[in-house]
């Protein structure tokens, strides 16, 4: 099909074609109030005890703190295991969530040989505005400081070998992520205007081809295979 053709083809399906523009247009309206999303990352370090004349049974590398943060990060993610991701420098908001909190323990390995190693957990926050970021974040900290404590309680852990929780900030930063819009109304537009050209050509490729009149001629008739031989008769008449 020719570039002739196809604008042919799309005026004689012009319903199409304003069918496909007005739900471009649309798309463009969401895409345009997209609002922005709020988002922070700090750390909650579990600190061992320190100042006792007992010993410290977390200072053995069979009772450190590694296994605890892995054991508070399945507690206060209701039983789920630790999020396992390739990059510590993943977010959430990068993965699709834009609102919520994740508590995970940082993968320092890779993908392929994870290396759950760190004595700290990785907190993420995701909101629709700043003071929601903070109320989550400040919920999230002391959720895990009483998971912590309640598993201590449990283990009958005495008070001067118990390990604490410490957010890495008291007053995280919260950053506003937001695409680029521009980029984001280009995709839209090439993509509306890819599926309606497609739609056209598949309309146009189905549609019945007519012949045109006077194309039908008579066949000439054709000759015997057999002459007939003529009799004496009818050549001395």
């Amino acid at each position: 099909m020719t570039a002739r053709d196809f604008l042919a083809a799309a005026l004689r399906r012009w319903y199409v074609v304003v069918l496909g523009a007005a739900v471009t247009l649309a798309v463009f309206a969401v895409v345009q109030r997209q609002a922005p999303v709020f988002f922070t990352q700090y750390n909650i370090v579990l600190v061992g005890p320190s100042g006792t004349e007992r010993e410290n049974v977390l200072r053995h590398p069979l009772y450190g703190l590694q296994p605890l943060v892995g054991v508070i990060s399945t507690d206060v993610n209701d039983g789920h295991p630790p999020l396992l991701t390739g990059d510590v420098d993943a977010t959430m908001v990068g993965m699709g969530s834009r609102t919520g909190v994740q508590v995970r323990v940082p993968n320092l390995g890779t993908q392929w040989r994870p290396l759950f190693s760190a004595n700290y957990l990785d907190v993420q926050v995701a909101g629709a505005t700043p003071g929601e970021v903070h109320a989550l974040a400040e919920a999230t900290s002391a959720r895990v400081a009483e998971v912590l404590e309640q598993r201590q309680d449990e283990l009958g852990v005495p008070a001067d070998l118990r390990a604490y929780a410490v957010p890495s900030s008291a007053d995280p930063i919260v950053y506003t992520v937001a695409g680029s819009r521009s980029r984001a109304l280009a995709a839209t537009g090439l993509t509306g205007i890819a599926l309606t050209a497609v739609l056209v050509f598949w309309l146009e490729r189905w549609r019945p081809r007519r012949r045109p009149a006077g194309a039908a001629v008579a066949a000439p008739a054709r000759r015997p295979l057999v002459r007939r031989r003529t009799g004496s008769a009818e050549v001395m008449a």
